[in-house]
């Protein structure tokens, strides 16, 4: 793989870097499905040990088949992320005409999230034109994080878009146990968790994907967080019809 040089013209410099970030693609894709197969035998041989010598194990022996069951569990889970995120601006489905008023409310219901966890939408969404599985995964992403790492009795999460500067900014605000100042760059990069990775099942990829995606459509993602007091996710897309850094993506907003 060639190295950028300082002396790189701007268009050798576009041509390395479009090189570099295919063979990433390519390279996620090839790790993703060739660590799939011994994974699954693994995840086999493990099951069969549980359901068949159950009265072989005692309760730590138990406790490290478990244990084992899940982390391969989690090492699955990680394969996908980052098949999910090469995937990006690699495959590309037809744009269509979405209404946030109605996707946003099916993306709550599909989370089901536990009763003393309110999600409200706090005023009307626009309707957008885009590749529907992408928005939705910006959607679930945020708001899935805010539930799964709630820590409150009464836990709140509050769906919010606004106008700004010829262009739609989006919020997701919970009151949740809220993040450092330091970590806020962290939390956007691939395979970053802040918690226990035993504790919450967690593979550090949903917000890479989101920074990527909205990134992709000529928007940002940014963060703003006091500890103790919860977290505010925004993420901004422009209103008129935009560029997209891979040539295959177009997509629009519709005011």
């Amino acid at each position: 793989m060639d190295n950028l040089e300082p002396g790189d013209s701007q268009t050798k410099l576009l041509e390395k870097l479009n090189k570099v970030e295919q063979e990433f693609k390519d390279f996620a894709y090839i790790i993703s499905h060739d660590l799939k197969a011994p994974l699954r035998a693994v995840k086999a041989l493990t099951e069969w040990l549980a359901a068949d010598y159950a009265d072989k194990f005692d309760a730590e022996g138990k406790e490290q088949l478990n244990l084992l069951i899940s982390r391969v569990g989690r090492m699955h889970n990680l394969i996908d992320g980052a098949l999910q995120y090469s995937r990006i601006g690699r495959v590309t489905e037809q744009p269509a005409q979405i209404d946030l008023n109605q996707l946003v409310p099916e993306i709550i219901e599909m989370l089901a999230p536990p009763a003393n966890i309110h999600i409200t939408i706090d005023n009307q969404l626009p309707v957008i034109v885009s590749e529907s599985t992408r928005i939705k995964q910006v959607f679930e992403n945020l708001l899935s994080n805010a539930v799964r790492f709630m820590d409150k009795q009464e836990g709140s999460v509050k769906v919010a878009c606004a106008e700004e500067d010829g262009g739609w900014k989006f919020s997701i605000a919970d009151n949740g146990p809220g993040i450092k100042e330091e970590h806020f760059e962290r939390v956007f990069k691939i395979f970053q968790t802040l918690q226990p990775k035993d504790q919450f099942e967690s593979t550090g990829v949903g917000l890479t994907l989101v920074k990527k995606i909205v990134e992709i459509y000529g928007g940002r993602v940014w963060l703003e967080s006091k500890v103790g007091d919860g977290s505010t996710f925004f993420f901004t897309l422009p209103k008129q019809e935009i560029g997209v850094k891979d040539a295959k993506l177009q997509a629009s907003i519709v005011g």
